[in-house]
């Protein structure tokens, strides 16, 4: 059993400051739900004690929501006043309106006329406040209305453990409901002082990465998110050292209902409501950490598909990495001559310009993979020849001789594609592929295997038509775009016939025409099992999609919030919420470019607003 702290004591304890120094305040007019407005205004140092209630005292009388940066100061003998080294959040972005407060780090503890950028969060559990001198990032969609609208049982969302490996670290044992854990009160925050107050709370409802949880003894509900820092495990603070700025104590309502017996309620709340339950380990933790790692780091090279010219492949960079997404650009340092115009190549490095794709993803290959296979590289002379002496080491069966900044082959790895299925891979052989390069991704083409590469697994593919080899593309077999002769017509899917064909297309006429075969995909790309598949299904009795976020894949930077309209076996159709039909896209289940939602929160990266906010 847990032990607890009797926290009557605690409640009387008084936060006291000699100085106050006001950073900034915002006057918001907004609802909890709905994206909002801010006005910010900077104050002078003040010089005289200020207690929180005259701070709230200063804001403009008709605006309905606050919020507040400050710091605290003491006298420190002649030499004038002595702030913390980190700020007090402080603001009424509450559900009853009450002021609340939250210690916050400042890395620049000595501007005097507010903080040059400030992010935040309407979210009771994330409370965001940034410093320095990069651009604000445009607001993130919230989730927030539409998981009210789960809780009165409209809509729904894809289970997180339906993704392909969304995250660099499987949460999906700890994404279900019934799981105790352990989270912060905040209605006790305009009272501590560097104190953390928690409780006990149980999940009941998961929907994505957020979860509808209760406080155990209690009625009162939250939403949070499954891996906010607000999420603990049961025990977490029971060592010495945390229970001097860690206590548990029940919410208020409790509080006011069993204060003269407190530790009766306490104990027969354990006993009746968490003994024997599931509840979140130590182990919790140790997996969020890994969370911030990543495969890859910034600087380090790799060999990148062109986007515009697909029978080229140009030496580019780790620009960012946001969990197993990457933002990779080529650069003036490994391009030969002029780099292209960043406005009209948006793989090149420039003011603004990103190129988000995931780890896995088919535009990156390792340094060398050109040479290896015979593919046009676009680099510098000392590039080449480094990457010829890589190919030499390999056909000997070597050890190649890298720089420390390159993406080696070991690092891209894919399993080996067995021997006696790859001598069923023919050049010639059709299928049905989604293609990755296109403008638009709602049907797919006719394709052939043009070529067999070097490195196992991997081939060349273009699109039937007079442009098939100037568009070609090399792709691993083990991908997301290509699926068996016939799966369009099987799953009821739009297939575009090859350019220039004029009959009617069916697909026997078309191979005995080609005298060509149809490609064995199954072999080495197997059908989901139907359990899986269903966990994507569509809500026709209420004619709503599961909801989930997703990389348009025109525009990879951008990660939307969209919903399941229809599904075709294993590919799955997304409408982009406040977009027309015209604009969805087309997934295989085991794409990397659709998230569970809360995906970007976690990874702190932007939702954008649904089309029509935009």
């Amino acid at each position: 059993m847990l032990k607890l702290v009797n926290l009557c004591c605690f409640l009387l304890l008084i936060s006291e400051c000699f100085a106050t120094r006001f950073l900034f305040g915002v006057d918001v007019k907004c609802d909890l739900d709905d994206v909002f407005s801010m006005t910010i205004s900077h104050w002078e140092d003040d010089d005289w004690p200020l207690d929180d209630d005259q701070i709230a005292d200063r804001v403009v009388v008709d605006a309905r929501k606050h919020i507040f940066l400050y710091q605290k100061g003491s006298q420190d003998g002649d030499s004038g006043i002595e702030f913390e080294p980190y700020g007090w959040f402080y603001h009424n972005c509450t559900e009853n309106g009450r002021f609340v407060k939250y210690r916050v780090k400042l890395p620049d503890t000595t501007m005097a006329h507010g903080l040059e950028y400030i992010e935040y969060s309407m979210s009771i559990y994330q409370k965001i406040v940034c410093t320095g001198g990069r651009k604000k990032p445009a607001k993130s969609y919230s989730w927030q209305s539409i998981l009210h609208e789960f809780e009165a049982g409209k809509g729904a969302f894809v289970a997180v453990n339906a993704f392909n490996n969304a995250l660099r670290v499987s949460f999906d044992d700890v994404a279900r409901e019934g799981i105790l854990f352990e989270t912060i009160v905040h209605d006790y925050d305009h009272v501590c002082d560097g104190v953390k107050c928690k409780w006990f709370a149980r999940v009941l409802k998961v929907c994505g990465f957020y979860v509808l949880s209760e406080f155990v003894g209690s009625s009162t509900r939250f939403w949070i998110h499954l891996l906010s820092d607000e999420i603990c495990p049961l025990g977490d603070s029971m060592n010495p050292i945390d229970l001097k700025t860690n206590i548990y104590a029940p919410p208020p309502n409790v509080m006011s209902l069993y204060h003269d017996d407190l530790d009766s309620f306490m104990k027969k709340t354990i006993d009746d409501e968490m003994i024997g339950e599931l509840g979140l380990s130590p182990g919790y933790d140790e997996n969020k950490e890994e969370l911030v790692k990543s495969r890859f780091r910034v600087g380090q090279r790799l060999e990148l598909l062109n986007y515009a010219t697909s029978t080229e492949i140009r030496v580019a960079r780790v620009q960012e990495v946001c969990g197993r997404r990457m933002n990779v650009l080529v650069t003036k340092k490994d391009y030969p001559g002029s780099l292209p115009n960043s406005e009209e190549d948006r793989q090149v490095q420039g003011s603004g310009t990103q190129f988000w794709i995931d780890e896995e993803s088919f535009f990156v290959f390792p340094v060398g993979f050109a040479a290896y296979n015979n593919y046009k590289l676009v680099a510098t002379e000392e590039y080449i020849q480094h990457t010829a002496k890589i190919t030499l080491a390999l056909m000997n069966g070597q050890e190649p001789e890298y720089h420390i900044d390159d993406i080696r082959f070991t690092d891209l790895s894919r399993e080996d594609v067995d021997k006696e299925k790859w001598e069923n891979m023919k050049v010639g052989l059709k299928f049905e592929l989604i293609d990755p390069l296109a403008q638009e991704f709602r049907k797919l083409n006719v394709a052939s295997v043009i070529s067999l590469c070097n490195s196992n697994g991997y081939i060349i593919v273009g699109i039937d038509g007079p442009d098939m080899n100037d568009e070609s593309f090399p792709l691993h077999i083990d991908n997301v775009f290509m699926f068996p002769v016939g799966y369009c017509e099987q799953n009821n899917l739009k297939l575009k016939k090859p350019d220039g064909y004029k009959k009617s297309f069916k697909w026997d006429e078309y191979l005995a025409a080609e005298n060509a075969q149809p490609l064995q995909i199954e072999l080495f790309r197997p059908t989901p099992p139907q359990e899986r598949l269903d966990k994507f299904q569509v809500i026709q009795s209420i004619n709503v999609g599961m909801r989930l976020e997703a990389a348009d894949m025109c525009e990879n930077q951008l990660i939307s919030p969209g919903r399941i309209s229809s599904i075709h076996g294993r590919i799955i159709n997304v409408n982009f919420d406040g977009w027309e039909e015209t604009f969805d896209e087309l997934y295989d289940i085991n794409s990397h470019d659709i998230f569970p939602i809360g995906w970007c929160e976690l990874h702190n990266y932007v939702l954008q607003h649904p089309g029509r906010n935009n």
